[in-house]
């Protein structure tokens, strides 16, 4: 998938008609993931996501261990929004990620 389609998807999914609040969603979720797995765990995620998340997002080799609501949370802080509308644009990428990555990933 293309970085323009996933975009375009998580702000269809979110209610985001912004494209650069939906890319900024994006990326923020994905690092938040990212954040949560382990390095190498990341890198593979990474490895199928378009370009652009490679570029932006920053990799740890330790998983940060977080339960669904802290994800959420850290999510509405670094997008400043409410964790009601973070726990909505969390949703739209990770539906979109299921799309963009192998079932096994």
């Amino acid at each position: 998938m293309k970085f323009d389609e996933f975009v375009n998807r998580v702000g269809e999914r979110a209610g985001i008609s912004d494209r650069t609040e939906a890319e900024r969603t994006a990326i923020a979720v994905v690092q938040e993931l990212c954040d949560r797995i382990t390095g190498d765990e990341a890198w593979d995620l990474l490895a199928q996501l378009p370009a652009q998340f490679k570029e932006a997002v920053i990799i740890s080799p330790a998983a940060l261990p977080l339960g669904a609501e802290e994800f959420v949370e850290r999510a509405a802080r670094e997008l400043e929004v409410p964790p009601e509308e973070a726990r909505t644009r969390v949703r739209a990428v990770f539906t979109t990620l299921r799309e963009a990555v192998t079932w096994g990933e």
